[in-house]
């Protein structure tokens, strides 16, 4: 049966927005040429106009706890509304959603909360089908996997770090926590999201009964006294533990992660080390209201790194940091977006394809 989520699932899709028309071409530049008795002057170039976003982002895609980035697209905004890109610009869904277009992990299923009637979704529907851009989440049982360190398994030495504590969980309708030793999934997960996982430690909830939700994460302390929230454990049993992490996110096969510490996000490699410092600002994802459970557009992590660079924010300023840690693009730009095949730049008369640096 079909759902009727235009008023009642507004963090799956559909509130207000305003049409946004996308200039993916450029403009031929108008040469004068000024001559002199049998000489011709240098043709000066004039500007050309490029996509007239304010702000161009990564997807992100849910079907893993943190979410993880999308390939191919961007989503992009104008007036404060939001619609979707290839990454190449062209436009996918116009910006009519009041937040950023994710996707739910259902193959490219687009969460575009913009209100529209069921027509108008179905006409949507029709021309994401006939371009191959996927199609719109209309609502449906999902899941996400993620990880945390069970502190209630029988036996488990607390002085030391045990393989049989990593559990997997995955969050679904109903969900379920599984030690990650004994789950038939194991290695596809492991080679899916690399050797470091993020994880947290926790005791099972109460109330999650044979569901073994994990409960709220638990603090523990390193030797010399620092806090440890979020850590690291590698396949082979062995753990990385950085202190006082807030949140942290997924290596998958880069050599950085990023992770928060006192409210601003760096980049921690693999052996535990900070490879920045905590400078960053969160560019991608969004909140729930906790009131409405509606996505916010305001952003929620820092980027991961997708072939090598991530896209990086410091005092409103954009740059490209690399797999080193290094801004090889300073952040200085009005805006970078990345999403590990296309790099784009902002200007003052929009925004910009552009090249690696070298």
């Amino acid at each position: 049966m079909r759902r009727f989520f235009l008023l009642f699932l507004p963090a799956l899709l559909l509130t207000a927005c305003a049409n946004a028309e996308t200039e993916a071409g450029a403009v031929s530049a108008t040469v004068e040429t000024a001559r002199t008795t049998e000489t011709a002057a240098t043709p000066t170039p004039v500007p050309q106009p490029g996509l007239p976003y304010e702000e161009i982002r990564t997807v992100m895609r849910y079907d893993s706890d943190p979410a993880r980035p999308c390939e191919g697209y961007f989503t992009m905004s104008q007036n404060g509304l939001w619609g979707l890109i290839r990454a190449d610009g062209t436009e996918v869904l116009p910006c009519r959603a009041s937040s950023p277009v994710s996707n739910c992990g259902v193959a490219d299923h687009w969460i575009w909360n913009a209100a529209i009637d069921w027509d108008t979704y179905d006409a949507y529907v029709e021309k994401l089908g006939a371009s191959g851009d996927g199609t719109l989440c209309g609502g449906h049982g999902g899941f996400s996997y993620g990880f945390f360190y069970n502190l209630d398994v029988a036996g488990l030495d607390r002085a030391t770090l045990e393989p049989a504590g990593l559990y997997c969980y995955r969050r679904s309708t109903p969900g379920q926590s599984n030690p990650m030793e004994q789950d038939s999934m194991a290695e596809e997960l492991w080679n899916f999201y690399g050797e470091w996982l993020p994880v947290y430690s926790a005791h099972l909830d109460p109330e999650g009964g044979e569901m073994n939700w994990p409960g709220p994460l638990q603090e523990s302390t390193r030797g010399d006294g620092s806090t440890v929230r979020w850590w690291y454990i590698n396949r082979d049993g062995t753990g990385l533990f950085p202190a006082e992490l807030d949140r942290a996110g997924w290596f998958f096969d880069e050599a950085l992660a990023p992770v928060e510490r006192g409210g601003h996000w760096a980049y921690l490699d693999r052996q535990g080390k900070l490879a920045t410092e905590a400078v960053y600002e969160p560019v991608c994802d969004s909140l729930h209201d906790p009131q409405t459970g509606e996505f916010l557009a305001e952003p929620y992590f820092a980027a991961h790194l997708q072939n090598g660079y991530a896209a990086v924010c410091r005092q409103g300023r954009w740059g490209l940091l690399d797999a080193t840690g290094v801004e090889v693009i300073p952040c200085e730009e009005d805006g970078v977006a990345w999403e590990g095949t296309t790099l784009w730049l902002r200007d003052a008369s929009g925004w910009h394809q552009a090249k690696l640096p070298v």
